[in-house]
This record gives structure tokens, sequence and C-alpha cells, in this order.
């Protein structure tokens, strides 16, 4: 399998910026026929990190090569000809998705320095994070580790060939503290070549995502010992020789060295509880900087007039006491969601495009970027966040040109439409394209049907029971294009926390229109223990992005006529 670089929003693309025939002049001087993996150039002087394509330099030399995401080194005496002094060179982990707080990554040899959004991570860091503070890596095998606060994980090996032939390798420890952990291609591919250890246990994956916890100081209700919580896919947590494989929402434990693992009905509540920070996602293009070279925030200097009176409820009421100087998202910016309330087992689904004549809204974090509250009028479909919101889950990607971002939050509200009530909401999926929707002039000149059918990524699923895991195993979404753009076939499966099975399902016709707001009918099944009657009914919401519309972002909610629910988000494309 040939590995690819699957860009998001804020990963590098390291060939394509090269023009093709300057690209070609370098493999023949560099005696390549193709690009070899990405390497972290250490300088031994000022210990500054930055990326280099390929090995070497140039005629052997040792000058460094081609480098993206990090500044020019300087040699102070060091490099020369014949590669004298070379900078020290190791595997590329992979890039700072996100960082709040005071996140610092150090090497064996002591020396330390301070991660940034955009920041390259080695083969050999030590992640340090500190009160309060969390970082999101997107690894280059296009995997996820979330490492949160007081915790210490150690990238141990990070091996990425270009064809994966079984020399690949990931390995790391977690010395305390916790990590979410989202496998890649390594641990897809060859998941007996991926492993995540602490000091009492070692985690292998069977293509999953799922959260480690080393606890190496008891505190009030959480013991000493290694946790592992799987949250789609399945681990094998091992120890003293003894195997336990756990299935999503399961949890293992390990007490002691030499002890074997046993399986917990729960984890601890103060592990599962999330960390109530602000998680940074920012879909702008690179912050600017300044003169000393920090990043600057984009909090705007003064209220934008234009953000403020976002119009919930009909008719024409506003909600601006907490939202009125949010910025908005750019032109053309479209959102779906999905609002899960527990008490009153409902799943509301819609969407929103910005910009709209009927006063539609979506408004961003300013500091993150990433969406606090939602609205259209037409539809009454509408979700912001609060002082207190959790984000479970987040994920991006690059598709057909633009940016999506998708996500989990907990503890969020509603308005309902009709009362003008607030309503609190346990969880809220979205999925959210700045500037990312598809103008229907392009749609149109479109023909013929079309599948999107390639799953780009989903949030986690929530149910009824208020359980978190599971995911989207596939998704299809039929369109027929022309003078009028048709909705004609949905097909979803999709597994939950409690590993029961849902599939739904839609074929007839349906605008666009009736489909961001929420109104494309679904038919559902759930199967497995704990799904009551196993037939129900749903809806689902999308939009159409990209340049040239190769992508669909969509939300959705199930329920079975006994009272089962399942919701999500999802973004899938096309050729």
């Amino acid at each position: 399998m040939t590995r690819t670089n699957k860009a998001s929003g804020l990963a590098m693309r390291v060939w394509g910026s090269l023009p093709q025939g300057v690209l070609a002049l370098l493999l023949t001087v560099l005696g390549q026929g193709s690009p070899a993996a990405p390497m972290c150039v250490i300088d031994p002087v000022s210990h500054q990190v930055s990326q280099e394509i390929g090995q070497g330099g140039i005629g052997g030399t040792g000058a460094p090569g081609s480098r993206l995401n990090g500044p020019v080194l300087a040699s102070n005496g060091n490099g020369g000809i014949g590669g004298t002094g070379m900078p020290l060179r190791v595997p590329l982990a992979g890039h700072v998705l996100f960082v709040h707080g005071s996140v610092v990554a150090e090497r064996s040899d002591g020396n330390k320095r301070e991660l940034a959004q955009g920041s390259a991570v080695c083969e050999g860091d030590t992640i340090d994070t500190q009160t309060a503070s969390l970082v999101q890596l997107n690894m280059a095998d296009n995997g996820q580790l979330e490492v949160r606060a007081q915790s210490r994980l150690s990238l141990d090996t990070f091996t990425l060939p270009d064809n994966m032939d079984g020399s690949e390798r990931f390995s790391a420890s977690l010395a305390w503290g916790s990590v979410r952990a989202v496998t890649g291609e390594i641990g897809h591919v060859h998941k007996e070549l991926y492993a995540l250890h602490t000091p009492l246990a070692d985690i292998g994956v069977r293509g999953t995502s799922h959260e480690v916890f080393h606890v190496p100081i008891a505190s009030a209700g959480v013991p000493v010992g290694t946790y592992n919580r799987v949250l789609s896919g399945k681990t094998v947590l091992s120890s003293a020789g003894s195997s336990l494989e756990l299935l999503p929402s399961q949890a293992g434990f390990v007490a002691a060295k030499d002890v074997p693992p046993r399986r917990l009905d729960r984890l601890p509540p103060a592990l599962a509880q999330p960390a109530a920070l602000p998680l940074a996602f920012n879909w702008h293009s690179p912050s600017p900087q300044n003169a000393q070279g920090n990043v600057q925030s984009n909090v705007p200097s003064k209220v934008d007039e234009e953000a403020a009176g976002p119009v919930f409820l009909k008719p024409l009421q506003t909600v601006t006491r907490y939202y009125g100087w949010l910025p908005k998202g750019p032109e053309d910016s479209v959102y779906v969601g999905a609002s899960q309330d527990l008490d009153n087992n409902v799943v509301r689904v819609g969407g929103v495009a910005s910009n709209r004549r009927n006063g539609s809204v979506i408004l961003l974090d300013p500091v993150w970027g990433l969406p606090s509250a939602a609205a259209d009028t037409r539809n009454g479909f509408n979700f912001l966040t609060g002082n207190d919101t959790f984000l479970y889950d987040l994920g991006s990607a690059g598709v057909d040109g633009v940016t999506v971002v998708w996500g989990l939050y907990g503890n969020t509200a509603d308005i309902d439409p009709v009362t003008g009530a607030v309503r609190p909401v346990d969880f809220h999926h979205f999925a959210f394209a700045p500037a990312g929707l598809t103008p229907m002039p392009t749609l149109k000149r479109l023909s013929g049907t079309v599948t999107f059918g390639k799953l780009v990524g989903g949030t986690m699923l929530t149910d009824e029971s208020g359980g978190v895991g599971g995911q989207v195993n596939a998704l299809s979404i039929d369109m027929q294009f022309g003078p009028q753009v048709w909705v004609t076939s949905y097909q979803l499966n999709a597994t939950d926390s409690q590993s029961r099975n849902w599939n739904a399902q839609f074929n007839g016709r349906a605008s666009l229109r009736d489909f961001r707001a929420g109104r494309l009918p679904l038919t559902a099944q759930c199967s497995g223990e704990g799904c009551g009657s196993g037939v129900g009914n749903g809806q689902a919401s999308g939009a159409v992005i990209g340049k040239t519309g190769k992508g669909v972002i969509t939300s959705f909610g199930l329920q079975t006529t006994s009272g089962q629910t399942v919701a999500g988000a999802a973004v899938v494309s096309r050729p």
C-alpha cells in the first residue's frame, strides 16, 4: 500500500508546492526516484527544529534540502562540505494541530522547545503538558494523538516508509497522565506494529480510537494503575503475560506490575469527565505574527456590528446576551448539526448556510475559530455553546480545496423556535466548512447521478444511554445533478458505544434545501442487544461542499419505536 499525505487544513503539502520541473531536477541531483519520508532537522547549536524533505544534501554536502514548517537554520560553523557537522536528522512524526496552555517537547539531551500550532514533532520527542494544558497532534500517518493536561508522552519510534512494507513502526510511552489516540495508517495496515506503553501495561490496537490513562499516585476514587477505554475498534491490554481484548465502550485496568489486566464496568468518574478546556482549532491561514514572532490573538479589537443580533427565533426575536459580539463565519460557510436531548429522548437535526437573505448565521469563537452558535430562521434549527461546554471530539480534513472540521460538543443548548425557551442539550454533533459551500451555479453545470461514498471522517456517536463511542462504518449518498439538484439515496451503517449496529436508508427525491434543513427522512434498523423493537426512523441534514462539489457534510439522528437513539455527523467525498 502506498502511503499518501492526506492534507488537513493545517497539514503541510510536502511536495505539491514545488514546480514539476524543479521537483524532477532535485530528484535527479539527489539520486532519488521518489520523495523520501520527511525528516526533522535539529540544529546542533540552536536546537531549533525544522522539516526536511528527504535526507542528506545536494552532492552529499550535508546541506539541508527543501524545508517546510520551520526556521532556516544558522550553521554557526556547522554543516560544511563533506557532511561535517551535519544537523541531527530523525523521522518527522507529525505536526501540532492545536495547543492550549504550556506544552513542551524535550529531547534526550535535555533540550526543550515550546510547541505552537503548526510545530513539527519528531521521533524521540517527549511531550509534557502542564496544568490546564492540552495538545493535539496530527501524525504523519494520518493518526491523531491528544495529550491532555499534566501528562508526559514519549514518541519512542515512528517509522513511515514510502511503501507500507512491514518496516513501519509506531511506539509511544505514557509515563503519567492521559492520551486519546486515533490510529493512522500504521495501526490500520500493520496493527501488530503499533504499540502504546505505560509503566504497567502494553496496549495494541485493531484499528482504533481509544483513551489511555496512567495514574501513578492515587486520588479520591481513582486507584493507582493503567486504564484503557475503547471508543471505536478494539484494543488488546497486556500485562503479566495475560491479554484482555476490549471492544467499543469497554474499559480495562492494570493495577500493578505483574498483575493481569481486568475489565471494568466503567471508568472512575474523575477520568470519564473531559477537561473543561477551550480546544484550539483555527481554520484560518497561519496566524499573523508580531515582530517578536509570537502568534497574535485574532480576538477582534472592537465589537463587530454586523455580527450583532443573530436571529434564533420566529418571529424575528434575537439572542444577543452572550453571542452578539462574536465574529461571523466567512461568506458561504456551511454547518450541519445534530443535537441530542437525553431527558426528552429526542434528536434535532438541521443545517445553516451563512450570509443568506433569510438571516441565517454561523458565529465563531474569536480565539479558536470553532463554531460557537448557528441559526437558520427559516427552518428553526439552532444551537449555542455555553461557558462550560465540553469538546469531546475534533477532526479535520481537506476536501476538494476546502477545509472541513467536525466535532462533538457536550453540555450545549438550543432554543425552541415556537416558545423561545432555552433547552439544554446533552450532546451536539457538527460538521463545518468555512467558506466551503459549493455555489449552486457550479452544481447545476454538473450532470448525471454521482455517488459520494468515500468516508472522510466523522464524530464518535452518542446514544440514549449517554454513551459516547463507536463510529460511522459506511455512508453513501447519491445525488442527481442538472438544472435541479436532488438527493436520491442515503445509505448509512454505524456502530454505537453499546456495540449495536445501525442501518438507515432513504430512497426517493429530496431537494438540497430540504436536505440542509434536516428534512431528509430515514428508515432505521437497530440490531444487537438492547435494540428494543429494532425498527424506527430518523432524519438527516447535509450540504455539498468543495470548489467543484466533491464533498458532502451531513448529520443524522435515528430512533427506534421503543426509544433507542443514536446521533452523529460525518463527511463523505466522491472522485
